[in-house]
């Protein structure tokens, strides 16, 4: 596989990554909501805290995809053998 296709098909494995943790942390969203509106304070903030770590790994994970795919557009130019 020429270097193009690897580095297109590494940016759809994290393109995949990203789209579950968005949809994780949407999840952990309406969990907290929830608890919130029935008054279980000390699990909604137990979300909040999980909500908080999600949001990092969402940003690292966005940064390597945005990097890689800064390398995915300069492979393509540097040697466009499709």
């Amino acid at each position: 596989m020429n270097l193009f296709k690897e580095k297109v098909h590494q940016q759809m494995e994290i393109a995949e990554e990203l789209l579950y943790l968005y949809a994780e942390k949407e999840k952990k969203k309406k969990m907290m909501d929830f608890l919130a509106s029935m008054n279980i304070e000390e699990s909604a903030e137990h979300i909040g805290y999980q909500l908080r770590e999600l949001d990092q790994k969402l940003k690292q994970v966005q940064e390597m995809f945005d990097k890689r795919m800064n390398e995915v557009i300069e492979a393509y130019h540097t040697k466009p053998d499709l």
